[in-house]
């Protein structure tokens, strides 16, 4: 039987004397939540402090729950505050740290290390106290190698996917590293709660599939039941609540973490009469659904039941 709940209350957070934080796995196999594409840590700078820098082969979703910090993506530095999100993509060195002398900061990390780990493909690098490297550093040299290449008048399949690489790591470095809360607008769903994107192609993010989407349910309502390809996990920002996932329920509340296993009925209640639950909800939907038509096309990767479930949206009462 697989594991949903992770409980905010129970995690422990450990030091990591490489990290120079504490952090600690609330959804994913060192957590007891075992997954197998996604994993859910928090992690906690100290007040004054900075974590050492590194990279790694996935890609990494960044959620801001406590403090005022800042991150340093490729030599570019990005401050933030609660509830901004940020993206790390895979091999971007990268360091965070806490500006704030009194308190510490603390934020979520979302990671598809369980998916390379899966491939084999997992690996970090650490480079300690020293601050991130410029990403152009990093690509000059491809540049100054195919610019060479194209002097000489020859050309392989090898230097077409040279041009292709440094194509997509330009892209890369182009494309954008955070959304601000107070910048971000919810909008009613057809599943019939407020929702908005923080991670995801249409704001301008080149991940590896991975997306963010930040959903509130009206007191007392819920969200319709459907399914798909895919795991998802769930961290509740605000309020209480309860999933019903493959039948079963299960209660949650601010702090706690939800694991939907793929192609799972679910669906998310607000059991507050009177107070909006905030939820956030990451998932690798691109990347694996695309991964899974290509190996089992025609496959059907999203159901609702024949049954509308969902609320009227006419009834629903959202506090001012």
């Amino acid at each position: 039987i697989r594991k949903v709940l992770g409980k905010g209350a129970q995690l422990t957070l450990q030091p990591s004397p490489v990290r120079g934080v504490r952090q600690g796995m609330l959804i994913g196999t060192a957590g007891g939540v075992p997954t197998r594409s996604i994993d859910c840590r928090i992690v906690e700078i100290p007040a004054g402090g900075r974590t050492s820098t590194h990279r790694h082969s996935y890609d990494d979703i960044m959620f801001a729950l406590s403090g005022r910090g800042y991150t340093l993506i490729d030599g570019e530095r990005y401050d933030w505050e609660p509830w901004d999100a940020l993206h790390l993509p895979a091999w971007s060195w990268h360091q965070h740290g806490n500006r704030d002398a009194r308190d510490p900061a603390r934020y979520l990390a979302f990671t598809t290390a369980p998916l390379m780990e899966l491939f084999n493909l997992l690996a970090v690098e650490e480079l300690g106290d020293s601050p991130p490297p410029p990403s152009s550093a990093l690509a000059r040299p491809l540049v100054e190698i195919l610019a060479a290449a194209k002097r000489s008048g020859a050309r392989s399949s090898y230097e077409v996917e040279l041009e292709r690489a440094l194509a997509q790591e330009e892209a890369r470095r182009g494309a954008t590293r955070i959304t601000r809360w107070k910048e971000t607008h919810l909008v009613l769903n057809p599943k019939g709660s407020k929702s908005a994107f923080l991670i995801d192609p249409s704001l301008g993010y080149r991940t590896t599939g991975i997306t963010a989407v930040m959903f509130q349910i009206a007191p007392g309502s819920r969200q319709a039941s459907h399914r798909h390809g895919g795991e998802a996990v769930l961290y509740i920002v605000e309020g209480r609540g309860y999933s019903i996932v493959d039948g079963e329920r299960y209660d949650w509340e601010a702090g706690d973490g939800v694991l939907v296993g793929k192609w799972s009925w679910h669906q998310h209640f607000n059991a507050d009469p009177n107070r909006v639950a905030t939820v956030l909800r990451m998932h690798t939907e691109e990347s694996l659904g695309n991964l899974m038509r290509i190996l089992l096309s025609p496959l059907e990767l999203f159901n609702e039941p024949e049954t509308w479930d969902g609320p009227d949206p006419a009834t629903l009462r959202w506090p001012e």
